[in-house]
């Protein structure tokens, strides 16, 4: 549930400005004149954001009226606002003291003890609030802040007494199986389900509930019986795959699980953002992620949902995720055509065809978007990345000026301005600029792998550094080792020092990665001389 604070700052008490006709100014005001003065000035001070002229009139008021709860509560919303809230806590209780009957006092007297972290005292004064007239939110504000603090069972006696007072919801079983849930005690869990499925026999949603709870909780017995009550009402709803699949998922029955997750996926009565959110599950647990299989997934999802953005830009990541860079940026590419308001795309896609080391496509990319968002630095920065790639560096320094002068440098892009220039730097033979601007790179704590082997390769090629680039080396995970460049890298730097044998296994397998790339011919060419 949503808390809603009944925050009493946003009550205004309204005091008149007091008028009066100084006819004779020999006489005394009285008292009572001089509070609403006060008063009334203490008002306008707050509305003008001027809180210690708004606190001096109060402070006057009460030099005038001890006993005024008015002026205290305001005294106390001031130093709440300012989070001085002992000072408020104090002012509070004395309003609270004069007032007891005034509900809101009661609120605000709750709300600072639950700054205070002393969630007794918070519970006493919200529940003066609650003994005059208490609506459905005062009691939803009441049930989240005893979320917030962790207590449970008196959350779960919150819900029954709302069920009381204002009659039976779903919602309210739907929450106390989760809170029994998180008490482990799953019988009281599962009887929630149940009444659930006693009002409406039919509610598929609450036997999938009850079935989840039974799966995740090793009671796989109930978990199949409930299965089998869910396919006898309705045989070809996606759940009962989905339920299927979890149980041979417990079982190590991997193929079992896939082929009733791509079925279940077939249907458009699971979410499409709860599909993904299986996926991203899959991701997590070694024992059961199988790349192809989670592929087969992703296309079937491609095949349901062709104009889906967050489909595709998923189905990105997972390429990503594989070192796949080059079905990445295809996804990418769809992902930006159904989706065109989405920049963070776009950041991807600019990198992709860097690594994939496509400038042409990237020139064109950057051409269209450049009409998108003009004023992005980092598409100028982008822009300069492809003419470099092109070899064209005098527009290549072009673009880095216009992306300096459209604030690269104090951007989130900032980081891999640096690698670029001085990548930039470096083709240009300025080697001291080049890794000036590669230290400053590294030293922003933004280790990107691809920029990372870009870099080892200058160390190496420049024989700056071999140590620097070993170490780099070793420290990238396995699981970059799956992309050609990797290889290419790593046999270059053993062709260097003059390790024979790693440097032609590394480059057999960077050919059989990536056949075509010239540069990793050359270099093969290069190696097969070694002796």
């Amino acid at each position: 549930m949503k808390k809603i604070l009944v925050i009493l700052f946003l009550i205004v008490i309204a005091c008149p400005i007091a008028t009066y006709a100084q006819k004779d100014s020999s006489k005394t005001l009285s008292p009572e004149v001089r509070f609403q003065d006060s008063f009334s000035q203490a008002n306008i001070h707050l509305l003008k954001g001027d809180n210690a002229k708004a606190v001096s009139c109060l402070v006057n008021c009460l030099k005038i009226k001890p006993q005024s709860s008015a002026a205290n509560f305001q005294l106390s919303r001031i130093y709440y606002l300012d989070r001085n809230y002992d000072v408020a806590l104090n002012y509070a209780l004395k309003a609270h003291q004069l007032k007891p009957d005034n509900r809101w006092y009661s609120r605000f007297t709750a709300l600072i003890y639950e700054q205070l972290h002393d969630y007794d005292k918070a519970k006493k004064y919200f529940q003066y609030f609650l003994n005059s007239n208490p609506t459905y939110d005062d009691y939803e504000s009441f049930y989240s802040f005893q979320l917030d603090f962790g207590k449970i069972d008196d959350a779960i006696a919150t819900l029954d007494k709302m069920e009381s007072l204002f009659g039976y919801e779903t919602m309210y079983s739907l929450h106390r199986a989760e809170l029994y849930t998180q008490k482990d005690d799953i019988n009281r869990a599962a009887e929630e389900y149940k009444r659930l499925i006693r009002i409406d026999s039919t509610n598929l949603s609450a036997y999938g509930l009850l079935e989840e709870l039974y799966y995740n909780h090793g009671k796989l017995a109930e978990a199949q019986e409930v299965q089998k009550r869910i396919a006898r009402i309705d045989p070809n709803n996606p759940l009962s795959h989905l339920s299927q699949a979890m149980l041979c998922r417990t079982s190590g029955q991997v193929d079992c699980f896939y082929e009733n997750l791509v079925e279940s996926f077939k249907s458009d009565k699971i979410t499409i953002k709860d599909k993904l959110l299986i996926i991203s599950d899959i991701f997590n647990d070694s024992k059961i992620f199988d790349e192809d299989k989670v592929e087969t997934l992703f296309q079937t999802l491609n095949d349901f949902f062709p104009e889906s953005a967050l489909v595709h830009s998923n189905f990105a990541d997972f390429y990503l995720f594989v070192n796949k860079p080059d079905q990445a940026l295809e996804q990418l590419e769809l992902a930006v055509k159904h989706n065109l308001s989405d920049y963070k795309n776009f950041h991807t896609i600019f990198q992709l065809y860097f690594i994939c080391e496509d400038y042409e496509g990237l020139r064109k990319f950057v051409d269209n978007a450049l009409e998108m968002f003009p004023d992005v630095a980092e598409v100028y920065m982008y822009s300069a990345v492809a003419d470099m790639g092109l070899k064209k560096f005098d527009d290549a320094s072009d673009g880095f000026s216009s992306a300096r002068d459209f604030g690269i440098e104090f951007s989130p892009a900032a980081n891999d301005y640096c690698f670029y220039f001085g990548y930039y730097n470096y083709l240009l033979n300025s080697k001291k600029i080049a890794f000036d601007y590669f230290d400053k790179y590294f030293n922003g704590n933004s280790l990107d792998w691809y920029f990372t082997l870009r870099y080892v390769y200058c160390l190496v090629d420049s024989r700056q550094n071999l140590k620097r680039a070993e170490q780099l080396l070793a420290s990238l995970d396995k699981e970059h080792h799956k992309y050609y460049y990797y290889y290419y890298v790593s046999a270059y730097y053993k062709y260097v020092i003059g390790d024979v044998s790693g440097a032609k296994t590394d480059i057999a397998t960077a050919l059989r990665l990536e056949p075509d790339k010239p540069s990793v011919k050359n270099l093969a060419a290069e190696i097969d001389k070694m002796k």
